[in-house]
């Protein structure tokens, strides 16, 4: 594996009976009720494949094509001529939402979340190129039902979504040393609704809801109709330094991704001055992805254990803050204008994650960690439509060796759940929020 010091040293042949194993975790998971989101604030704890599998410990791990939107350095000690992989998750949100009159669990539609990516080492120079797609983060939250602030049979939710795609050049300015960079392309969209069968007025997000189909078929497919989307740029820059064949220090560094939401449609119920359902065309502004530092280390005691730490800060207070909804254009000249804020305020958040990765054959390698980041919300600005709440995130996993280039991978991942109560100026005094859920992903990749 190039000249990282890094390699899982794993043979080749399969063992069916080890498959089964891998299967049960797995069945095992889905059968926990009690589990939470896997995030930090908006950020997935992981890009897919070895990256989640070690809890996010990933800063100072160069194994498979993750490290393109990890570390970019790292690709020049990933394979020794190129390599290739994809993963699939699936998230189950389980959600729940209760105040003085509403005791209710959100619809909890699993959400699917795709990353693959691929790199080439080009021949006789010290350069390394790579793509990858990666699913970044979001939210979701969808109740139905619920009691509204006069009566009405409402609902509330949210789901946003952040994908990159992410060209990367990784340079390796000795066999011990290498600098890499990443100018990813950010795409989001967001669909909110807050009671939209209850009477609201201008300067307020009652009765409001974004328009368009936009469920977007469990958080997989695009948008349809006419739902908000925002693109960016986002820089990445990374290091990754071998201080010997033991010890490999890295270092990253993501800038803060302004999204303008544009594009869309949006209604508001102005039943509170007198009017009926009005139609606008729909402006976001203020919602920015946060930047990041984060510091690794990974250790390897012996030829079979891999260590990994993690240190990372999150700039949620510097991104975060108020999101600003502007309605124009509406459809008939009677209805006006309309602008409202929605506070978020976040705090920032510290992420530190711990993982190890033992070689239990030369054909299976078992993987896990353990990652923790405050909960960077405010009770004074937390609503329901917000699930970004957990903080201790426990992950199993399993790599199997099918050739010796071709592999398998599974994880499971277990987060606390969370509950928060606050006194909300909609909701009434002790509201209270709970998000939960479970993350299965399955990973194939390729070194050549």
């Amino acid at each position: 594996m190039g000249t990282g010091s890094q390699e899982w040293r794993l043979g080749g042949g399969v063992g069916w009976r080890k498959a089964g194993i891998l299967v049960s975790l797995l069945v095992a998971a889905l059968s926990d009720p009690d589990v939470g989101w896997s995030v930090n604030g908006l950020n997935l704890i992981g890009s897919g494949g070895l990256s989640s599998g070690l809890a996010g410990a990933d800063t100072a791990i160069a194994l498979d094509f993750t490290t393109i939107n990890t570390n970019p350095a790292g690709m020049a000690y990933v394979g020794d001529s190129w390599a290739a992989g994809a993963s699939f998750g699936l998230l189950q949100t389980r959600l729940r939402f209760q105040n003085a009159v509403n005791d209710r669990e959100g619809q909890g539609h699993p959400l699917y979340i795709p990353n693959a990516g691929y790199l080439h080492h080009l021949p006789n120079t010290p350069i390394t190129l790579g793509i990858g797609f990666f699913t970044i983060g979001g939210t979701a939250t969808d109740y139905r039902d619920i009691r509204g602030p006069f009566g009405t049979t409402d609902r509330i939710g949210s789901q946003i979504r952040h994908y990159k795609l992410t060209p990367s050049i990784a340079y390796q300015v000795t066999k011990d040393l290498s600098l890499g960079a990443t100018l990813a392309l950010s795409y989001a969209d967001i669909s909110l609704a807050i009671t939209p069968n209850s009477p609201g007025a201008p300067g307020t997000p009652l009765g409001f809801q974004t328009s368009g189909s936009c469920d977007r078929h469990n958080g997989l497919a695009p948008p349809t109709g006419n739902c908000p989307y925002a693109l960016g740029l986002t820089p990445k820059f990374g290091l990754m330094y071998r201080v010997n064949d033991r010890v490999t220090v890295g270092l990253t560094y993501t800038m803060a991704t302004s999204l303008p939401l544009r594009h869309g449609r949006a209604t508001q119920n102005l039943g509170l001055i007198g009017q009926g359902v009005a139609a606008y065309d729909f402006k976001g502004t203020g919602l920015k992805w946060a930047d990041d530092l984060a510091l690794g280390l990974s250790v390897r005691p012996t030829d079979r254990l891999l260590l990994a730490f993690k240190f990372q800060w999150i700039n949620w207070s510097g991104s975060l803050n108020n999101v600003v909804i502007d309605l124009t254009n509406g459809n008939n000249p009677a209805v006006p204008a309309s602008r409202f804020e929605l506070p978020f305020n976040w705090r920032d958040q510290f992420v530190t994650a711990i993982a190890a990765a033992y070689d239990v054959t030369e054909t299976v390698t078992v993987h896990g960690g353990y990652n923790f980041g405050n909960d960077p919300t405010r009770k004074t600005s937390l609503d329901p439509t917000t699930a970004n709440i957990t903080e201790h995130h426990f992950v199993g996993g399993l790599l199997y060796k099918v050739t010796p280039r071709w592999y398998v991978d599974g994880l499971v991942n277990y987060t606390a759940s969370n509950t928060v109560t606050y006194d909300s100026a909609l909701w009434g005094a002790s509201t209270t929020s709970k998000a939960g859920g479970y993350e299965v992903v399955l990973s194939l990749g390729y070194k050549m």
